[in-house]
């Protein structure tokens, strides 16, 4: 009896780009792409949620800078950029100007005139405003004021200052300040703030040494929560892990598919009869 021929088999498509890996690479850039704007989305939403604390602690509510700060207190750092008022007397006579201040596009000074802290014997220097040049700056105000301002530590940089004789400052730094006056400083400086609407602030008095200076921001703006954001930034790691995890699946399908049967698997082989399994010859018996 002739032996069955086994059926042709059929070659299977196994490069990267064949038609029928496309699916699988379509639905791979397709999720791969929605998580990773989706993490993009929720990490910026988590950074925003940081900008907004700030912003509002920004605008908070002022406190009495002598509730916060004490003439020989180190600087309190857990509230840098806070508002604060500052109730005293002006000292025109130890206005200083700070060189080297960016406002734009155009480099400056800051005027900076201390305020002699009502009911204490120490001095706190406060940013006024910008002016473009020292010539130009308006008279330091006098007499009593309230101002309102944000809290900031002394400047401290590598810059040295080579003009001794001048009023005129590489930066705000107080233990260099200590020795070029009279008074004993606090261990922090104010930066005027601004009169916007709907803040708080805006309703106390404003000192009047803001005449014709240009208002300055706050350098150092107070710190957001650890978990401000937390939920947000969770939420984008785990939009990326599934894009990860995503990857993951269509590289072991494509690998899987890719590799197809072993050779010989699909195939059938003809069997080799063994002693054991293989067929008896049927013995008839001889006739004596």
């Amino acid at each position: 009896m002739a032996a069955q021929n086994s059926p042709p088999h059929r070659a299977v498509p196994r490069g990267m780009f064949s038609p029928r890996l496309w699916g699988a690479h379509a639905l791979v850039v397709i999720f791969v792409t929605g998580a990773v704007l989706l993490g993009v989305w929720q990490y910026q939403s988590s950074q925003q949620d940081k900008q907004d604390q700030v912003a509002e602690l920004v605008h908070a509510k002022p406190k009495a800078f002598t509730d916060l700060i004490g003439p020989n207190d180190a600087f309190p750092w857990e509230q840098i950029g806070r508002p604060v008022t500052v109730s005293g007397i002006w000292m025109p006579e130890e206005t200083i100007f700070v060189d080297g201040m960016e406002r734009g596009s155009q480099v400056g000074f800051w005027a900076v005139t201390p305020v002699l802290v009502e009911d204490t014997e120490s001095a706190v220097y406060v940013v006024r405003g910008w002016t473009p040049e020292v010539g130009s700056a308006p008279p330091a105000p006098r007499g009593r004021v309230t101002v309102t301002g944000w809290l900031q530590p002394s400047d401290w940089t590598d810059v040295a200052d080579d003009r001794k004789s001048d009023n005129v400052f590489p930066q705000l730094d107080v233990s260099d300040l200590i020795s070029r006056t009279s008074y004993d400083l606090y261990s922090a400086y104010v930066v005027r703030s601004p009169v916007e609407a709907n803040w708080p602030a805006s309703s106390m008095p404003v000192n009047d040494g803001a005449t014709d200076v240009a208002d300055v921001p706050a350098p150092q703006l107070p710190e957001p929560e650890a978990t401000t954001g937390l939920r947000n930034l969770l939420y984008a790691i785990e939009w990326w892990l599934f894009g990860v995890f995503a990857i993951y699946v269509w590289w072991r399908y494509v690998r899987d598919t890719l590799r197809g049967p072993e050779d010989g698997d699909d195939e059938n082989e003809d069997a080799t009869p063994t002693p054991e399994n293989a067929p008896q010859e049927s013995r008839v018996p001889s006739e004596a």
